[in-house]
């Protein structure tokens, strides 16, 4: 049985050799397989971590102009605001003038606005009530001037100041707000020059 044995022995020492030889290849596969699993995990972290980076960078770029829209919404609202509030009291200081300085305002829109036709100026309560005696008259002479005629209407203008001129039914409204209501573009521009330039 000794050849027995030493052919047993062999064919033992053959096969731990073989498995030794398939273990060596395996953990040799499993070490290349470990190797190039974190390979792929590593460029897998880098790739989500340089997405994630972008859409970050994307978020603030778009919270940034979002932020920097509103702050320009806001600062044309606020220059809005004190335009309008600027106008509007320019008009206050309109309708607050003495006697003096409001009807010869008057005077000068009136020569202004006046056409060479028979017509009627209406002034509101308030005005009619502290018309200058001679303002009338003055008024006449500068209709007659451009070949027209001029005559105090019967009834009073629903307006806040200046007066209405009407010739045959059309009317030409010369109220301080209608005046400004035209003009409120032109306004704005002009106001927005001298308080934001």
């Amino acid at each position: 049985m000794s050849g027995l044995d030493k052919i047993i022995g062999h064919i033992r020492s053959e096969a731990e050799d073989e498995v030794k030889a398939v273990l060596e290849k395996a953990k040799a596969e499993a070490e290349n397989l470990k190797k190039d699993a974190e390979a792929k995990a590593a460029a897998e972290c880098d790739r989500i971590a340089k997405k994630s980076e972008a859409e970050v960078r994307s978020i603030l770029e778009r919270g940034e102009s979002s932020a920097e829209l509103r702050k320009k919404q806001l600062l044309l609202g606020k220059k809005q605001e004190l335009i309008n509030e600027t106008i509007a009291k320019a008009r206050e200081g309109l309708l607050a003038m003495d006697d003096a300085a409001y009807f010869g305002a008057i005077r000068k829109l009136f020569a202004k606005n006046v056409l060479g036709r028979e017509g009627e100026i209406a002034f509101n309560e308030k005005d009619l009530a502290r018309l200058p005696k001679d303002l009338i008259g003055e008024l006449q002479k500068a209709a007659a001037e451009k070949g027209g005629s001029i005559r105090l209407a019967e009834k009073p203008a629903d307006i806040d100041g200046g007066f209405i001129l009407s010739y045959g039914g059309i009317e030409e409204n010369c109220s301080f707000q209608a005046l400004i209501d035209d003009g409120m573009e032109i306004l704005q521009d002009k106001v927005q020059k001298v308080l934001f330039a």
